[in-house]
């Protein structure tokens, strides 16, 4: 790390990155991104988060993107962008970087002084890589550094650049379409969502012990591992009643609660914030009510059953394993909670193209995508409902 002046902490790259657009899909960032999954693996780092970014950068992941993204029309970066990355998702700085750089563009990277290992040693490993003499080139596009907040800085960066992506809350959102953007840039913001499960009774009433241990096992990933912190994990959980055995409702949770008592680092801070949250549930909610709490594993699981669907959109304040259900008989009483704050669905046991076009049809509100359980976190070039490589690179028309 590198002191820089008014309190800017080099963390990787350079200090002023050149601004040079490059065509998307360059062959040396391609080059870079495999190296960077060979030192990610051949570090030994255990760490999910960052074991799965270097799953992401691996060849065949690179090239599958590659393929996706091609077209007809030629396109090259816009230039240099500024990354405004969250602290509750410990790798996302590095995904906004390798998208960037996958677009095109030279990158500024602001990351915040709240890191974790994670962070660190992710930045270690980039900073190791830079400095090798065949990513000179990437290297003098690269800047990742950290600030304490001051929004004279971020306004200056936030000015200088040709497009800005801003990942944080509503606040950070508004804060940051306040400041001046040249006239050419462009913007993309990613500001608070939540995500919700669905899950079909018969499928899972069918499923072998092993089978519905393999699945919590995938539901535990979604949402444990960023403790529901993350906007794509579940934190309402939804029953497509079909006839089927009814004890399978216990049997699941406990299946989710015995792989977090193996996996989860539960402590008195997780235990309070939970208790917290559902109590100011219980006592807020109106429509539906919380009509009960089932525990399991001790507090390690809580579920509050809803009294019925909720019949407006609903935006659950569940965390660090408390999770809200509720039970519908049809797919069209999940339209009344699709407003714009949804952004993920994931699904069990239901057909996930016949769920995407069933809410293409009737126009749903809010899901920007549906994917397996299990594949909640998994990040994308699309998100949001946005095309990160097309926004970020501009089309030369001739």
């Amino acid at each position: 790390m590198i002191p820089m002046k008014d309190e800017i902490t080099l963390l990787a790259g350079v200090e002023e990155p050149e601004r040079r657009p490059w065509v998307p899909f360059d062959p040396r960032v391609m080059g870079f991104l495999s190296a960077l999954s060979r030192a990610i693996r051949e570090s030994g780092e255990r760490r999910e988060e960052t074991a799965a970014f270097g799953f992401w950068c691996r060849p065949s992941h690179l090239e599958a993107l590659r393929e996706r993204h091609k077209g007809s029309m030629l396109r090259v970066g816009r230039g240099l962008l500024f990354h405004i990355a969250p602290s509750n998702v410990p790798a996302m700085f590095a995904y906004t970087l390798a998208i960037g750089m996958l677009a095109g563009n030279a990158n500024r990277v602001r990351l915040s002084t709240r890191q974790g290992e994670t962070e660190r040693q992710l930045c270690r490993i980039f900073r190791t890589l830079l400095n090798r003499p065949e990513f000179e080139e990437i290297k003098a596009r690269t800047s990742l550094l950290t600030y304490e907040r001051n929004d004279i800085l971020t306004a200056r960066y936030a000015n200088q650049c040709d497009g800005r992506v801003v990942w944080g809350g509503d606040e950070t959102v508004s804060a940051l379409r306040a400041m001046p953007l040249a006239p050419h840039g462009v913007e993309l913001s990613f500001p608070d969502r939540c995500s919700m499960a669905l899950l079909r009774k018969s499928h899972l009433s069918g499923l072998e012990p092993g089978e519905l241990e393999d699945l919590a096992h995938r539901f535990y990933n979604d949402t444990y591992r960023m403790d529901q912190n993350a906007c794509s994990s579940p934190r309402l959980v939804i029953w497509l009643e079909d006839g089927e055995e009814e004890g399978i409702r216990a049997r699941w949770w406990e299946a989710v609660a015995c792989e977090a008592a193996r996996r989860y680092p539960f402590g008195a801070y997780q235990a309070f914030r939970k208790l917290e949250a559902f109590s100011l549930a219980a006592m807020t909610m109106e429509d539906p009510p919380v009509e009960g709490l089932d525990r399991f594993q001790g507090n390690l699981l809580m579920v509050a059953r809803l009294a019925a669907p909720p019949s407006r959109p609903l935006e659950p304040n569940g965390s660090f394993g408390l999770f809200y259900e509720c039970r519908i008989q049809r797919l069209d009483q999940l339209l009344p909670l699709l407003s714009p704050k949804i952004q993920t669905l994931t699904a069990a046991g239901t057909d996930l193209s016949e769920i995407a076009q069933f809410l293409q049809k009737k126009g749903a509100g809010g899901v920007d995508r549906v994917v397996p359980v299990g594949r909640a976190l998994e990040m994308d070039t699309i998100w949001d409902g946005k095309d990160l490589i097309s926004q970020l690179s501009r089309i030369l028309a001739c």
